[in-house]
């Protein structure tokens, strides 16, 4: 499709019209670098494509952030797609948006640490591996040295760009829920648990979905109740805890959890408890 540029941002993004004068911006490397209005775009330089109407404000933000953040943001993006192909679009934006609030950040000699470091690494490996990609670039890009921590937040918008857009999803949620369980199961237990350990590493992926699961209202629901009640007879402290949990989450979230739920859940803390590293 054939776009003319009817306004120039920047270097890297252009208010534009399709044959139909339908408006849209344009973003690509040096696309409106030395362009002028009424320029036919090569479609080569486009890289992403945005319907305004469909995104409140993002003209204003475009304009106002450097062509070099809007490019890292970019490279970012199509790293990403290599690994996860059903990354949404949007996580171009809301890469640039995040990118120049940190590189503001630090200039002011602002530093905000995410306290959920190391629990991204374990909940988001795959998503936490390109954010430290991703932090490398940036710091490289722009000659500075953000926190480490700023991986573990890049890793959180590529976790939410890879969830459908009507779905009641959000990483920061799950990630801090997960946490949550996983502690009591520890205080509960009165127990060390050992994050080294692969009882350890599978529980922490069962809780992980099944929080996700818990907010997006699709828990399992079985109907074998011959096993739920094996469960509850023969892993009796591991049903304490669980119940313990089922309680918490009914009275911070009003979270109702199903007699399936609660037996694997039961079934994971279980198999901490005996594992012979804690």
């Amino acid at each position: 499709m054939e776009y003319k540029i009817s306004k120039v941002l920047n270097s890297s993004v252009v208010l534009a019209e399709n044959a139909g004068k339908k408006g849209v911006i344009i973003l690509g490397k040096g696309i409106g670098y030395g362009k002028k209005k009424g320029t036919i775009i090569d479609n080569k330089q486009i890289s992403q494509i945005f319907l305004p109407e469909t995104n409140t404000g993002l003209e204003d933000l475009l304009s106002e952030v450097p062509s070099e953040v809007i490019e890292v943001s970019s490279q970012i993006l199509e790293k990403t797609r290599k690994h996860f192909p059903d990354v949404n679009p949007s996580l171009l934006v809301s890469l640039i948006d995040h990118i120049n609030f940190a590189l503001k950040r630090n200039e002011e000699g602002l530093v905000f640490e995410n306290k959920l470091y190391y629990d991204v690494q374990t909940y988001y490996p795959e998503e936490f591996a390109l954010g430290k990609v991703a932090l490398e670039l940036i710091n490289k890009t722009f000659n500075v040295q953000l926190s480490r921590t700023e991986a573990a937040s890049i890793a959180f918008h590529i976790a939410d760009s890879r969830k459908d857009e009507d779905t009641d999803y959000d990483s920061m949620k799950i990630t801090k829920l997960t946490d949550e369980i996983v502690r009591l199961v520890s205080v509960l237990s009165k127990k060390k648990l050992n994050n080294q350990s692969l009882s350890y590493r599978r529980m922490i992926t069962h809780i992980k979905f099944f929080v996700e699961r818990l907010i997006t209202n699709e828990q399992l629901n079985g109907n074998d109740r011959v096993m739920y009640e094996h469960v509850l007879e023969q892993y009796q402290e591991a049903t304490r805890i669980a119940i313990k949990i089922l309680e918490y989450l009914y009275k911070q979230y009003k979270y109702k959890i199903t007699s399936e739920e609660l037996m694997y859940l039961i079934i994971h803390i279980d198999r901490n408890m005996i594992d012979k590293g804690i």
